[in-house]
């Protein structure tokens, strides 16, 4: 009877681990403009712009330069993506991108469905 409850359990959640698994596996980090479409999809209401305010409030990137904070790199929620843009002949420019990783997908996506986030 237990036995057969955990079963069901496990035969229910196991969409969401495969796709933990797949997402956490993953070798491409992703923007965080298709981070917030994740997460809406998940029926959480947030757009872009309100994500990048909720992760400054909440200390996961600075506020001055929207790179990660030392705390989230060192979590593994985030990569930088350098490229050097060069504009009509001019000095060459460094570039950087805020990546989310495909562990940071799985922790923020977590924690706004647990609730956590207002």
């Amino acid at each position: 009877c237990m036995l057969e409850e955990k079963n069901q359990q496990l035969e229910k959640a196991k969409p969401k681990v495969v796709f933990a698994d797949a997402v956490s596996d993953a070798r491409n980090a992703i923007l965080m403009r298709d981070l917030a479409k994740l997460i809406k999809q998940n029926g959480v209401d947030i757009g872009e712009k309100r994500l990048y305010k909720w992760m400054r409030e909440n200390g996961y990137i600075c506020t001055t330069d929207c790179s990660p904070t030392q705390r989230a790199m060192d979590m593994g929620l985030f990569a930088i993506k350098v490229s050097t843009v060069n504009y009509g002949g001019n000095i060459p420019i460094e570039k950087r991108t805020t990546l989310v990783t495909g562990k940071g997908q799985v922790y923020f996506v977590n924690k706004f469905l647990e609730g956590l986030v207002a």
